[in-house]
């Protein structure tokens, strides 16, 4: 099957939407599948290459995110539909869109994976987080975008139910973004007694909200014996330094390259997912798939929490209070943690990417065979 994916930012090695979409493609190659790329050309060479297109009202803020919107140029949009059985949509921005319309005309079955709530864009921007607000992106996605698609790829059941709410058209297929088999394998854990190492991974933003981490770290009966790492970049890494100064807690914050990130997993004893907006959280699930125990955030538009094999896997989101009691357990209690740890190990082997692609393969031979018999 020749199978076009439509990106903005294909090449991006620092967002969890770009990183999953390069591993679907390796995976779905590797099954002897013909992908191309339609994005933008930030980082790399994609099949068909779109120029970087500046938005002038939130050129800063986007810059922060380390994000790239590519400019939906129709005739090379055009060129890789006509090439494509079936085109795939990865995002709800305006070369999705017009990709979307585009398919459409030219009788392609198009299919997509939702990536993204609006939270996760105006959390950066508190004059349009409110309600009504993220509620009208909601659908603007679906109605530009989704609803072109015959099968949505919906990462867990609760953004399945959340997207029910919204009446999406398309049909609604779970699967999980899945785990690399480069986290599940070779993991030689190599944690000490002398401090316990608790990790956090995430852009440093409103919506992942590495404060409540620090606030807990600060709470902590065993707070001298903590070493913290915030592994990420972003807007808010001085706001995260000075409270880290301002509450004395002894904290690492740096961007590290995925081998790096590997090891850091690999000694550290749990890893902290603050974020009250997250429609999958891999950083988190790659994390645990190495036997680093997590303790997660719930909230309503977090489905990380379905990840929590236990109470003490899961705290209520923004609850520094709660969160030091978590801390405090898996301190006090290393052979739970220890045991927690191997079922977490095996837990993530049912999440692995190969797993996930082989459905999302099954999912486009259905979109294409449904298209051509209707």
């Amino acid at each position: 099957m020749k199978i076009l994916i439509v990106i903005d930012d294909y090449f991006n090695k620092s967002n969890g939407m770009s990183i999953s979409t390069q591993r679907f493609v390796h995976e779905l190659k590797k099954m002897g599948q013909d992908v191309r790329i339609l994005s933008s050309i930030a980082g790399g060479k994609p099949d068909y290459p779109l120029p970087i297109m500046t938005i002038p009202i939130f050129k800063n803020i986007i810059a922060k995110e380390g994000f790239h919107f590519a400019k939906p140029k129709k005739e090379i949009i055009k060129e890789a539909i006509s090439w494509a059985d079936l085109v795939h949509l990865e995002d709800p921005f305006p070369v999705c869109w017009t990709a979307a319309k585009i398919a459409k005309q030219m009788r392609k079955p198009i299919t997509g994976t939702f990536h993204l709530y609006p939270e996760n864009l105006t959390a950066s921007v508190p004059i349009l987080d409110h309600a009504r607000i993220n509620s009208a992106f909601m659908r603007l996605f679906r109605d530009t975008t989704f609803n072109y698609c015959s099968y949505l790829q919906c990462p867990t059941t609760k953004v399945e139910q959340h997207l029910k709410k919204y009446n999406f058209k398309s049909k609604l297929i779970v699967i999980s973004n899945g785990i690399s088999d480069y986290y599940l394998q070779n993991n030689e854990r190599t944690t000490t007694t002398n401090l316990f190492t608790i990790l956090s991974i995430g852009r440093f933003s409103n919506e992942k909200d590495q404060k409540t981490l620090i606030r807990a770290v600060a709470r902590s009966k065993y707070k001298d014996r903590i070493k913290l790492i915030l592994a990420g970049k972003g807007p808010l890494k001085n706001e995260y330094l000075s409270l880290c100064q301002k509450l004395r807690v002894k904290a690492h914050l740096d961007f590290y390259t995925r081998n790096e990130l590997k090891q850091i997993m690999d000694q550290s004893n749990i890893v902290v997912h603050c974020a009250n907006v997250e429609v999958e959280g891999m950083a988190c699930m790659e994390a645990f798939a190495t036997g680093c125990v997590p303790v997660i955030a719930e909230s309503p538009l977090s489905s990380t929490s379905v990840y929590a094999l236990s109470p003490k896997n899961r705290f209520p989101a923004g609850n520094s209070q709660i969160l030091a009691k978590r801390i405090d357990y898996w301190i006090t209690h290393p052979q739970d943690l220890k045991t927690m740890s191997a079922n977490y190990q095996n837990y993530a082997k049912s999440l692995s990417i190969e797993n996930s692609a082989r459905k999302v393969l099954t999912m486009f031979e259905k979109a294409q065979k449904n298209y051509v018999s209707n």
